[in-house]
């Protein structure tokens, strides 16, 4: 629904027909609008005896097996998800983030494998990654890719440590609760979106 949703949305914009068609020829990078249409076709597994999270999970291995230039097998066990999530969220970043993935400190690099493997689904598990622990509620961390593709290109270390220390702090807010398991809480970090690295650590410097 949220692609067909974002598609009309993009072509609506512009109020003419033909100008709206602009917005994707003229305004949108060929990569990421070549993406989003390949995608349509993972949305056709909503229709077949798959959960939510594993047609996710297709998608997520569908993008890191399509990647350009080639990432390797898809990874599996700990982290796995967080991984395959970061190449679809930074973009033309993704060499970049899974670097600085691997050189996090070991209590980052746990927060972002654990939160983002957590499916927000009773009952659902991810089959590639190691995570096993089914409370929620799961986080979604809106403009996180806004971010990391602004910040994470500048300095991709800092940006995963910001985004760890936000669900780190949202987990504060929002404990983890077996009764949980099937909620989603949106984290919106609007006034972070456009930031870099330096203000969010240092906002009044």
């Amino acid at each position: 629904f949220y692609f067909v949703h974002w598609l009309t949305d993009l072509a609506g914009a512009v109020p003419t027909p033909l100008n709206g068609s602009e917005k994707f020829v003229l305004g949108f990078p060929l990569k990421v609008l070549t993406s989003f249409i390949l995608s349509f076709s993972i949305i056709a597994d909503l229709g077949n005896a798959q959960s939510e999270t594993q047609v996710y999970e297709n998608y997520l291995r569908w993008r890191w097996e399509t990647h350009k230039p080639p990432l390797g097998n898809a990874p599996r066990g700990v982290g796995a998800i967080a991984r395959m999530r970061l190449v679809v969220m930074a973009q033309g970043n993704s060499k970049l983030l899974l670097d600085a993935f691997q050189r996090l400190p070991e209590a980052d690099r746990r927060v972002l494998s654990e939160e983002l493997a957590r499916t927000g689904c009773e009952g659902q598990r991810y089959e590639m990654d190691a995570l096993q622990d089914g409370r929620g509620p799961a986080f979604l961390v809106y403009y996180g890719p806004a971010f990391l593709q602004k910040a994470g290109l500048l300095d991709p270390r800092g940006a995963l440590v910001v985004l760890a220390e936000l669900y780190r702090q949202a987990r504060t807010m929002w404990p983890l609760r077996s009764n949980a398991a099937g909620f989603n809480v949106v984290v919106r970090i609007d006034a972070l979106k456009a930031e870099t690295v330096a203000s969010c650590v240092q906002p009044f410097a």
